[in-house]
């Protein structure tokens, strides 16, 4: 992804501003020093962001606060599925052994078929990654008995089909990483009618002008929820807890 659409819009581009240069300028010194792969994976830290490793604290906050909760996990927008692998190797060492199942949907054709509204916001560049990846990337590491891949359009009739489908399934914490409005007013009634009480739902764009697809989602359908943020302030923008 280019600097020109990192994120899109004169707001957030301000908004941002003082954290890109500093970003792509560490990105062009950490490309020029020659690590190994071995090196990006053992010793992450070195490396990523500090937004990246605040994406990925909120993330497992969420997560203990669910932990006695009854349920599984999902994600929807899975792109490269770094939020569904994660999840499974939390449960991995959390809950190594329980039931707890991460569903990770996709239907792996990127950001196609989308309202004109959506498409203003279109990070170009963004979105796509074949499904044959995701899946070597999860039985490289054994987590397919984990890491459940479903494949669909969910923005159709094909997301209430699943739930009737697989009538057993309750979740306890649920990300939606998709920003796109008719994928999420499609997919939240289905997801919040099978959280437990106390189960988490995850909005990575809530109340940010990147996808107010989201926003207006979770405005029509949940309108009297309270909606927290993360003390991070950054992306994923906000939880929902089911009382």
């Amino acid at each position: 992804m280019s600097k020109s659409n990192y994120i899109p819009g004169e707001l957030e581009s301000s908004k941002f501003s003082a954290l890109k240069e500093p970003y792509y300028k560490a990105m062009e010194t950490i490309k020029g020093l020659g690590y190994s792969v071995e090196d990006y994976i053992h010793n992450f830290p070195c490396f990523c962001g500090h937004l990246t490793l605040a994406r990925f604290l909120s993330l497992n906050e969420c997560y203990q606060k669910t932990l006695g909760i009854a349920g599984h996990m999902a994600e929807i927008g899975m792109y490269k599925g770094a939020g569904s692998i994660f999840l499974a190797k939390l449960s991995q060492l959390y809950e190594p052994n329980a039931l707890t199942q991460v569903h990770g949907f996709d239907w792996f054709q990127g950001a196609q078929n989308l309202s004109e509204e959506d498409r203003k916001h279109l990070v170009e560049g963004s979105y796509f990654e074949p499904k044959a990846r995701v899946e070597t990337l999860v039985k490289a590491q054994n987590l397919d008995h984990i890491l459940k891949i479903q494949d669909m359009d969910m923005s159709s009739a094909a997301v209430g089909e699943f739930f009737q489908k697989n009538k057993h399934l309750q979740f306890k914490l649920v990300i939606f990483d998709i920003g796109i409005y008719e994928v999420v007013s499609n997919c939240l009634p289905h997801f919040w009618e099978r959280l437990t009480p106390g189960g988490i739902i995850i909005f990575d764009q809530y109340n940010f002008d990147i996808a107010p697809g989201e926003t207006q989602a979770v405005r029509e359908f949940l309108p009297h929820v309270v909606v927290r943020t993360f003390p991070n302030g950054w992306i994923p923008t906000a939880y929902v807890i089911k009382e």
